[in-house]
């Protein structure tokens, strides 16, 4: 009994056994939801400091952030360089201009564009001289279209409307556009109107220039007036110029415009250079060449929007200008030749001249390379005479005698003359058969001559004895002659030593060959021809080069119109950053013979040869030159008149390259003349 009393026997049925199951479930659910409320809540703390941390610890942090997300940056062309002569005239420089500049406003109106429209067309200047028939046609379309006119739509069928798309449809109004119609419907004020509208209407982000050019009074009315005119601010901006207006601009290039913006060409390259559709960029002559030196860092701006949807602009960075860049040009010198070759062109007006159209001349340091002046004029098609100084450059002509040192040169050389060597220049000439004879100037002989009297006196006839020998041919009196064909690319090997018919490598983007007679056209009287100067062409550039090279004793120096780059400090101090360095691309000083005999020869000319008229207190060397021509249809002979020389020609320090094209024998003097002005104007100023 006792046993039962402490363990008592339970009799536990179905009913009991499910209380028991349901029981236990209970707790573990009970403990389970116990957990997940101790999570739910541990979570709950996390999240609400995690909260806590972002809007209060970190507040500024994610404020910057949704900024910047809400900020976009663009980049705005800093000033360039200046360029200046080597006295430091200036000659490219930076125009401040105002302009009325477009920020994109979000969800701007029609009305908002229309009340900006209207108060610049009246109330600001609006020009509209590059506007094109083109842009004209839109406007007209956008004017249609804004006063319900039908005008436009009439000029589409319905069966059109109903084949084409809206492209194709608005492809047709364009071209049944005609100037009648823009002339009837369109005004100056509604040209100035849906100018601006499009402008805006098309600028959905970042921005757009509206106007150039603002008055001061103008500025100040814009921004007085800027409640109304949602987005548009006065911005300061820079058009490029040049100090003397059209002169020397081929040589000193051109800068895009805003509108213009990269060029096709080299977009890819420039882009990839960090630079923007927009950015201006030099295109032509030095301000492309030197592009890397005269373009500066843009300047950065952030763009963001305020709670009204209206443009809020920030300057991220300010940029840097362009470093400066120092010609070796003397103004002094430019400008002086170039008004004496104005004044030889406009001389040049008689029928006799009809076809003397060029006339070039280029000042040069023989050591060196650099140029003092290279000065030109051309006359076009109307008779107008313009001036011209990069055609120096891209304009190839025969140069006639002035060749002929290169003929020496070649003799010399290759061992077929010395200087001693003479021939007889007669008054028989030179004759091979079936062809014409050929004479020197004075058809009646100059003589028996040495390599320096027929430098001096011009023979052709002497020259003609060393083209025979440097062709390998045995010369007699209307007999036959045959030349090597391979003579004729011998003899430009040679040349092209000095500077002829060889790149010079001047400083500027692009530079012509010149001309060079046909392969099909290798017979000896052309070899004959080209010793004399009057088979291939030659630029006043290659000239210069060439005579340089005599000059200085067989040299060939490479050209250039890059002296320095420099910066200013706040002082004004001249901060020197890149020069430049001679460089030689040929040497051949080694055929000193051959030089001296060519000086000889250059001195004799000016001395009491036929280029004594350039001569002076300086003490010039030189060879004249003239080269005839034939022009189709008439039976009269032009001539090229070149000279090139240099002074004082027992230490050379300056040389000149002149050729004028096509002169009868009125205007024969023309370069001896403008070589001599020159050479005295260069002495004046330096000694």
């Amino acid at each position: 009994m006792n046993l039962f009393k402490k363990n008592p026997i339970r009799f536990e049925g179905q009913k009991e056994i499910e209380t028991q199951i349901k029981n236990q479930t209970d707790n573990v659910i009970s403990r389970r939801f116990k957990i997940l409320m101790g999570v739910i809540g541990a979570v709950g703390v996390v999240l609400l400091i995690r909260l806590f941390i972002t809007q209060i610890s970190q507040q500024e942090y994610y404020s910057t952030k949704l900024k910047q997300y809400n900020t976009s940056l663009f980049t705005a062309d800093t000033f360039r360089g200046n360029i200046y002569d080597r006295n430091y005239k200036r000659l490219s420089y930076n125009k401040n201009i105002n302009c009325a500049t477009y920020y994109a406003v979000q969800n701007i109106t029609q009305d908002d564009i229309k009340i900006i429209a209207n108060f610049l067309v009246k109330n600001v200047n609006v020009d509209i001289k590059s506007v094109t028939e083109r842009d004209k046609k839109d406007y007209l379309i956008l004017k249609c279209k804004d006063t319900k006119d039908d005008l436009i739509n009439d000029l589409i069928t319905s069966e059109e409307r109903s084949t084409y798309s809206s492209d194709e449809i608005y492809q047709l109004q364009l071209s049944r556009i005609t100037s009648q119609m823009l002339k009837d419907n369109l005004s100056d004020d509604d040209i100035k109107y849906y100018m601006i509208y499009s402008k805006i209407q098309n600028c959905t982000s970042g921005s757009v220039v509206l106007l150039e050019g603002l008055t001061v009074k103008e500025a100040s009315l814009i921004g007085e007036n800027s409640d109304i005119l949602r987005g548009v601010k006065v911005t300061n901006d820079w058009s490029r110029e040049n100090t003397y207006g059209t002169e020397f601009k081929s040589v000193l290039g051109r800068v895009t415009s805003k509108k213009e913006g990269l060029p096709a060409s080299t977009k890819d390259i420039l882009l990839a250079q960090d630079y923007n559709n927009d950015s201006r960029v030099g295109i032509s002559g030095l301000e492309m060449q030197y592009e890397n030196i005269l373009a500066g860092t843009p300047a950065t701006y952030s763009l963001a929007y305020d709670s009204d949807g209206n443009p809020v602009v920030e300057t991220v960075s300010s940029g840097t200008k362009g470093d400066n860049i120092r010609l070796t040009i003397d103004w002094d010198l430019q400008s002086a030749i170039t008004d004496e070759i104005e004044k030889q062109m406009k001389a040049h007006t008689s029928s006799i001249y009809r076809y003397a159209n060029n006339i070039y001349l280029v000042m040069i340091d023989p050591n060196t390379g650099a140029i003092y002046a290279m000065c030109g004029y051309q006359r076009d098609e109307k008779g107008d005479i313009y001036e011209l100084a990069g055609g120096a450059v891209q304009n190839a002509f025969e140069i006639g005698s002035a060749f002929k040192g290169g003929t020496i040169y070649a003799g010399i050389k290759h061992g077929v003359i010395n200087q001693y060597t003479e021939f007889d220049d007669t008054s028989s000439g030179f004759k091979i058969a079936g062809t014409p004879t050929k004479f020197s100037w004075d058809t009646g002989g100059l003589g028996r001559l040495n390599a320096a009297e027929a430098l001096s006196q011009s023979s052709n006839i002497y020259m003609f004895y060393v083209a025979t020998l440097l062709g390998g041919g045995t010369y007699e009196y209307g007999e036959p002659l045959s030349i090597r064909d391979s003579a004729f690319d011998q003899m430009r090997l040679d040349v092209g030593e000095l500077g002829l018919g060889v790149k010079t490598g001047i400083d500027l983007p692009s530079e012509a060959l010149g001309y060079r007679g046909r392969v099909t056209q290798r017979q000896a009287g052309n070899f004959l021809d080209f010793a004399i100067g009057q088979y291939d062409t030659y630029t006043p550039i290659q000239m210069a080069q060439y005579v340089s090279s005599i000059a200085n004793g067989g040299k060939r120096v490479q050209p250039h119109l890059f002296m320095e780059s420099f910066t200013e400090d706040d002082d004004g101090t001249k901060i020197s950053l890149l020069q430049h360095q001679v460089k030689v691309l040929d040497d051949v000083s080694s055929y000193k013979l051959a030089f001296d005999t060519i000086h000889t020869g250059f001195r004799m000319g000016c001395v009491s040869g036929l280029a004594s008229g350039v001569n002076g207190d300086y003490e010039a060397a030189g060879k004249t030159g003239t080269a005839q021509k034939v022009y189709e249809g008439t039976s009269d002979v032009w001539a090229n008149r070149a000279f090139i020389g240099y002074a004082p020609y027992d230490n050379p320090e300056i040389a000149v390259a002149c050729i004028a094209e096509a002169l009868p024998d009125a205007g024969g003097g023309t370069c001896t003349t403008l070589s001599k002005y020159a050479f005295e104007k260069y002495f004046e100023k330096y000694g």
